[in-house]
């Protein structure tokens, strides 16, 4: 439970920075607004209603850089199920030390000084880097009524931009080639892509003088999680696991659900790594990577059971399998598959095996984050005769 003074200072922080301003000028003067304000915030109304959505900075004191969450990391914020949060995320690219002064990273790549997101220089400058993933990471946020043993749903309703820029970057040692790219063992082999985001594209410069390519933007989260039970697991923010984390697959944009095994009270959850746009395997290692503001709805599910990780979108099930060895978590993403034919349609996993391997798509979400993802793509209209009987 958060104390009178948690509460403060997580209200004073969701506050737009103008109010704030006028705030602390007529602090001094206006005792009786400070008190107001806690006690607004000791009543617990900074909690979000059902037509509410809290706002949550990508502040120094709300990241962290390099780790995820632990179970007895301190929550920012403490929402009910069913509560809407805006959260600000940053990107890493373009602030790591081999890429060298962000500012001339950036300009050099076409990108003017005055768009470069100023919390990415922020918290270069005020954050420590303690773990050693590249990932800056929002929360955790405590979900009321959420144990071990429930299931956390991350609803995705909404993806907005805050930059007109993103960075794909290939490091050595690295990515699916490693020891072949980046070429003549350069360290790394970086590119900055400008983005239109009226139109959802990003520009693409070939280094040799070919056209330019549109990739279009598809954003998403890399990393939604809660906090692993076993604090060890949480020490690098790259290999996902049974917690989430850095599952980075591409379907989980708007309008979509990630489904998470509650591993500690309060679920712990948090958000990072955010995408513009990815190709299934993440083949050099980045995806484009940019900062972004989702806004998720958190629901807690005290009817359902998971072991493992699952996706929805509008008209897919995403059977998710994990694991260092590729051809394990292959075997994972088609038991996960069975099980979602068969609960939620009847199949026997038998007749779903046979069925699965006509018309079920197997992808690979990513092979560079040490543990490596294939997500099973199960379309719902097909299944749709089953729900009729």
């Amino acid at each position: 439970m958060q104390t009178w003074t948690g509460r403060l200072s997580a209200y004073l922080s969701y506050l737009p920075k103008k109010l704030l301003s006028r705030f602390r000028r007529q602090f001094l003067t206006g005792a009786c607004v400070a008190l107001g304000v806690i006690a607004l915030s000791f009543f617990g109304l900074h909690k979000a209603t059902a037509a509410e959505v809290i706002y949550v900075p990508s502040t120094p004191e709300n990241v962290i850089w390099g780790e995820l969450f632990k179970p007895d990391s301190v929550p920012i914020l403490t929402v009910k199920s069913g509560d809407r949060i805006k959260v600000d995320t940053v990107s890493h690219e373009g602030i790591l030390a081999d890429q060298g002064d962000t500012v001339e990273f950036l300009t050099k790549g076409g990108i003017k000084e005055t768009d470069i997101l100023p919390d990415q220089m922020t918290i270069k400058a005020q954050v420590t880097k303690t773990g050693p993933g590249p990932h800056v990471i929002t929360g955790p946020i405590y979900v009321e009524g959420a144990e071990p043993g429930d299931v956390l749903e991350i609803k995705t309703l909404d993806i907005e931009y805050r930059v007109p820029y993103g960075v794909i970057s290939n490091r050595h040692g690295r990515g699916s080639l490693p020891g072949e790219y980046p070429e003549n063992d350069a360290p790394i082999y970086t590119k900055v892509i400008p983005l239109e985001t009226s139109k959802e594209i990003g520009i693409f410069k070939p280094t040799n003088g070919l056209p330019n390519l549109e990739i279009p933007l598809k954003p998403f989260m890399g990393i939604m999680g809660v906090a692993p039970a076993n604090p060890e697991d949480a020490a690098n923010s790259v290999p996902p696991g049974v917690y989430g984390g850095n599952v980075d697959i591409k379907y989980l944009g708007r309008n979509s659900s990630l489904y998470l095994p509650v591993q500690v009270p309060g679920a712990l959850f948090y958000t990072g790594d955010p995408h513009c746009a990815q190709g299934n395997g993440e083949v050099a290692l980045t995806a484009i990577e940019c900062s972004l503001t989702p806004t998720f709805e958190l629901v807690v599910h005290k009817d359902m059971t998971l072991a493992n990780p699952m996706g929805e979108t509008e008209d897919a099930w995403l059977a998710v399998g994990l694991d260092r060895d590729l051809d394990e978590a292959m075997k994972a993403s088609v038991r996960e598959y069975l099980r979602i034919v068969n609960e939620k349609y009847g199949l026997t996993k038998a007749d779903a095996l046979l069925y699965g391997s006509a018309n079920i798509d197997f992808e690979v979400s990513q092979v560079v984050d040490i543990v490596k993802g294939i997500h099973g793509v199960i379309p719902k209209a097909e299944f749709a005769p089953l729900l009729q009987r």
